[in-house]
């Protein structure tokens, strides 16, 4: 069983591997969020096509560079710990992030970019799979080493089940950030009303209701799972209406609305039935 590999220690940088407990069990629970039955052991994440070779001008965080043309590319597939901006604090693991990037791109900043289904984002950014000189995704390598959470946004679904084991293995090592408490499941009833971000959130389902865009799953502790009625099609081991009175972990970012919690998942790599 994988979960054996709780046990070691392996953080890198200045985040501190920690000693297996009751917490890192269940967080051998998560495989399935970011690592799909489908990958396959060793998984290289490797492109189909180049569709641009470029150099980086610049390194905003561990997720965000901008070409030389001015362009800013957003990896696919992994979100790392933000730093912060207008008072906003930095994130526990996010100047470790930035810092493995820029050694990773190294001094010439090479890369070369293979775009995704969706080319570009709500802010404009380009949208892309990216990989170093010697061929070795840029994503992988990060999530590897525990500095970003895996993230998985249709239709930029290649390589996920990839990056979802590549995540797995730096949870097994406690690596980087998932030695931090922060990124330990948290019960959805012991939430406080301020929590914000992202989180790993365990649950039972006390209702499902549904809206012209979306259903809703809601667990006990007034959280509130969004799944847009555009991404069920992605959800065809199980159907959210049969998440009724089940216990489930969803991972995601959390915000306050209406007096709940609210927690998009647009994916079921985010949102997993625990039990039989």
């Amino acid at each position: 069983m994988w979960c054996k590999g709780a046990y070691r220690k392996g953080a890198p940088f200045a985040l501190k591997g920690r000693r297996f407990t009751a917490a890192a069990l269940l967080l051998c629970l998560l495989a399935p969020l970011g690592a799909p039955r489908a990958a396959q052991p060793g998984a290289t994440c490797t492109a189909d096509r180049i569709d641009q070779r470029a150099v980086v001008a610049y390194v905003y965080d561990g997720d965000t560079v901008r070409l030389g043309d001015g362009h800013k590319v957003r990896l696919i597939g992994i979100d790392t710990p933000e730093i912060g901006h207008h008072g906003r604090p930095t994130q526990p693991g996010a100047i470790e992030a930035r810092e493995a990037l820029r050694r990773l791109l190294g001094k010439e900043g090479r890369l070369a970019l293979r775009y995704g289904a969706e080319r570009r984002d709500h802010y404009g950014r380009l949208l892309a799979h990216v990989y170093l000189p010697d061929g070795s995704s840029l994503t992988r390598r990060l999530l590897e080493a525990g500095l970003g959470t895996h993230l998985t946004i249709p239709p930029n679904l290649r390589n996920n089940a990839c990056y979802g084991e590549a995540e797995a293995k730096a949870r097994r090592e406690r690596g980087g950030i998932w030695a931090l408490p922060g990124y330990r499941p948290a019960e959805s009833t012991a939430l406080p009303d301020s929590a914000r971000g992202f989180h790993i959130v365990r649950g039972k389902v006390v209702h499902i209701g549904e809206s012209r865009s979306a259903v809703w799953v809601d667990l006990a502790g007034r959280v509130g799972l969004r799944i847009p009625r555009k991404d069920l099609r992605y959800f065809t081991a199980y159907h959210p209406r049969d998440l009724a009175g089940q216990e489930v972990l969803a991972r995601g970012w959390l915000h306050a609305r209406h007096g709940e919690l609210r927690m998009t998942v647009r994916h079921p790599d985010a949102l997993r039935r625990l039990g039989p």
